[in-house]
């Protein structure tokens, strides 16, 4: 296994690099520079391929096939701006793509052989508004997430809502509100929970964790705390959110620069413990053999951030990181 992490262009990343174990540690070992702006990546190991988002104006999506190097396989417009989250459907059969930029929401038909991508299959785009003139002056899709093949979330932080879509083969067929966020709040991220009974939901303008009960289709709150740990912080946006091993809950804070980790007790969120991440603008994170390693869009590069240390250790000096996946390599994929 390898992790690999996506970068921005204009913040001075050089493309796509690739972090090693070496005993206990990460360290960057190589890049792959014909992979630009790819700020969301999803795998699909059946067929070898990552489906990487082109975050520009003129969005776009790329495949590209690892079988111990990066080779390219197609690319195709994402269907709006600013392309910014993608999701894989379980049956490997359907992709879609929140775009940031006009709201947009898109999915696409993959080949059920070779997993290429073949057509635009729909396309959802809300209208309205936000009451934050700067950054909710239209929709702007943040999230997209599979419940099933048949069901796909979508979170429109310019929107103040989360939107519930009912597929056939892929296509959207039926839409409607399933969550309205507190006014500005700007979500941007949602997790269904795989265990609990509960779903979560983090809002960026707001920097503040919900906690969401499923009512049929639709999402209730049932709780809600801040993300930030101090009070009095200005300019503190919530940023990614993923669970650890325990099931508890890890958020970063790009302002505060921070990741925070909440326990689920019933319908109650509690902090448990928090860390600066060394860095600053923590814009994701992931959980690689029980360490947390953050990735600072702003500046900071790649950081190991121990919660129980209180402290951050930087494994590389990564411009623009924006994005953390762990891929398999030839060797250990194959029986």
């Amino acid at each position: 296994m390898a992790n690999w992490v996506g970068s921005y262009r204009e913040k001075g990343g050089e493309g796509f690099y690739r972090l090693e174990r070496d005993g206990g540690r990460l360290m960057l070992t190589g890049c792959e520079r014909a992979i630009e702006d790819a700020s969301y990546v999803v795998w699909s190991d059946r067929h070898r391929l990552a489906y990487m988002v082109e975050e520009k104006e003129e969005g776009r999506i790329a495949t590209w096939r690892f079988d111990g190097a990066w080779e390219h396989v197609a690319s195709l417009p994402s269907g709006g701006a600013l392309p910014c989250f993608l999701s894989l459907s379980p049956d490997g059969h359907t992709l879609a793509c929140a775009n940031y930029g006009d709201g947009t929401l898109t999915t696409f038909a993959l080949d059920p052989e070779s997993g290429a991508p073949r057509q635009l299959l729909s396309s959802y785009r809300p209208s309205g508004h936000g009451p934050v003139p700067e950054r909710q002056e239209g929709p702007h899709a943040h999230c997209a997430v599979f419940d099933g093949d048949d069901v796909l979330y979508h979170v429109d932080l310019g929107l103040d809502r989360v939107f519930r879509h009912e597929l056939e083969r892929g296509r959207i067929v039926a839409s409607a509100p399933a969550f309205s966020a507190p006014s500005g709040a700007g979500p941007r991220h949602l997790l269904l929970h795989p265990d609990a009974e509960h779903d979560l939901l983090v809002c960026e303008l707001s920097a503040q964790l919900l906690l969401l009960r499923r009512e049929g289709p639709d999402f209730a709150c049932v709780g809600a705390v801040p993300t930030c740990p101090h009070d009095g912080v200005r300019d503190n946006l919530g940023g990614h959110l993923a669970l650890d091993r325990d099931g508890t809950v890890l958020v970063t804070n790009r302002g505060h620069d921070s990741l925070v980790r909440f326990a689920i007790d019933g319908e109650q969120l509690h902090l448990r413990e928090w860390s600066h991440t060394g860095g600053s603008s923590p814009r994701h994170l992931m959980v690689d053999r029980g360490q947390v390693i953050v990735a600072h869009e702003e500046g900071g590069g790649v950081a190991h951030v121990s919660l129980n240390a209180q402290d951050a250790c930087r494994i590389a000096n990564i411009p623009g990181a924006a994005f953390l996946i762990e891929i398999p390599d030839v060797a250990q994929s194959k029986p």
